[in-house]
């Protein structure tokens, strides 16, 4: 294993980067986040949460998730530990929504016991040395029908070479150590940090880049992410993946 240390200093740097700049990594999180809302969505939808339940997106940087969540009418909490990303969030955050960021230790959340409908862990688990203490603290916030809702990626050689190596080669601008093979979570590993906090996944689902598209190829030969770069979901688990869990 590499004793490179995971870089999650650079977000204090990005500011308005976030949402507008085209050749920083940042920019395919950006447009990976349209397909996590997605997806988000699709489970509140089925699962029952609805408009006006506590939401909690924990390192939720600069609002991605959270901000369009709370323009769907949930009240929405946001965590991160990038004081400056949180201020980005505030400023992009919808007129009139239900949503409150604030700097906070993801091991030791200032929430009392069950008070979320649903708790997300989105891009978040691998950039954490302690993943299993962050999900114990995360299922202690969730409510006794609420629902897990999880991002990460798999440690696998494809998602090395992807997540990892590859992305240098779509953003000219792209920090080092932002992503570390060794801290990616096999689903199998996952899924035990998860029954060992008394819950169960219920689901997995795929996702990578839409690839033989213009936009793609625009983005490799042009080293800026192109605004219709995309992903999709896909039954393969072997780079990113998404999923929920709920209590047994």
């Amino acid at each position: 294993m590499s004793d490179a240390v995971i870089n999650n200093q650079f977000y204090d740097e990005l500011h308005e980067r976030w949402y507008e700049d085209d050749t920083h990594i940042i920019a395919l999180l950006r447009a990976e986040s349209r397909l996590k809302i997605e997806y988000v969505r699709e489970i509140f939808t089925r699962e029952g949460v609805q408009a006006g339940d506590k939401i909690l997106d924990i390192g939720c940087g600069a609002g991605l998730i959270a901000n369009p969540l709370a323009g769907d009418g949930f009240h929405v909490f946001g965590v991160d530990q990038s004081q400056s990303s949180l201020n980005e969030a505030k400023k992009r955050a919808p007129k009139g929504s239900q949503v409150l960021f604030e700097k906070g230790d993801a091991y030791k959340l200032n929430f009392p016991d069950g008070t979320f409908k649903s708790v997300m862990l989105l891009d978040f688990l691998e950039h954490v040395d302690e993943p299993e203490r962050a999900i114990r603290e995360a299922i202690r916030v969730l409510a006794p029908d609420g629902i897990l809702i999880f991002y990460t990626f798999n440690r696998t050689w494809i998602a090395g070479i992807l997540a990892v190596k590859a992305v240098e080669f779509i953003a000219r601008d792209c920090p080092k150590n932002f992503h570390l093979l060794k801290m990616f979570i096999k689903p199998s590993e996952l899924s035990a940090m998860i029954v060992r906090g008394n819950l169960s996944v219920k689901e997995y689902r795929g996702i990578r880049p839409k690839i033989f598209t213009k936009a793609f190829f625009s983005s490799l030969l042009t080293r800026r992410v192109h605004k219709d770069f995309d992903f999709t979901f896909t039954k393969d688990l072997n780079l990113g993946y998404m999923g929920f869990a709920k209590w047994n």
